[in-house]
């Protein structure tokens, strides 16, 4: 959901390979459709506008991914959060996971989202998870340590159903690729 041009989902790509299949796309802006057509090739269009999409005609998934706006949280925008129609697109997220009910939910979003009006924002977001079954774990992580040359912060949310035993879960540790650092420093 709100794939953008498929960043999060190159990174499950990239760490499951055929072991992991898509079966729906949504993203809104047609400029990062164009890319994201051209990035992938899927078997099915991309899907518009996920509050128009009821949450039936989405396909049985095991994992859900989420990069849901950030404008309503960042620090660059006006912060309204929830009172911001971006920022109640989380609420579509959970919608999505309420009905299909899938093992992992993996979230990302701006490194504010933690601190966004005092941090009521986040255990919203937070309480709504558990409150759907899931066992939450969350971290704000920097590309710029894991070989992206790129200084980016974002909260990542990993939700899983409390049946999957997660208790091994940890998130990854800062790599050794000093290339990424030297170009930061």
């Amino acid at each position: 959901l709100f794939a953008g041009i498929g960043g999060i989902r190159l990174g499950f790509d990239r760490a499951f390979d055929k072991e992991i299949e898509t079966v729906f796309v949504s993203e809104l802006d047609k400029k990062a459709q164009e890319t994201y057509k051209a990035n992938f090739d899927d078997k099915f269009e991309i899907e518009g506008d996920i509050t128009k999409i009821s949450e039936e005609n989405i396909p049985e998934h095991n994992i859900l991914l989420a990069g849901f706006p950030c404008q309503a949280f960042s620090l660059a925008g006006q912060k309204k959060g929830f009172e911001d129609a971006r920022g109640t697109l989380f609420f579509d997220v959970a919608r999505i996971a309420k009905y299909h009910n899938p093992e992992v939910v993996f979230c990302e979003n701006v490194k504010n989202l933690v601190n966004h009006d005092k941090g009521k924002t986040f255990k919203t977001i937070k309480e709504v998870f558990e409150n759907l079954g899931y066992k939450v774990y969350d971290k704000v992580i920097n590309s710029k340590n894991f070989g992206v040359p790129q200084n980016r912060e974002r909260i990542y949310i990993v939700a899983f159903r409390n049946d999957i035993d997660s208790s091994q879960f940890k998130f990854p540790k800062k790599t050794d690729d000093k290339r990424s650092e030297e170009r930061f420093s």
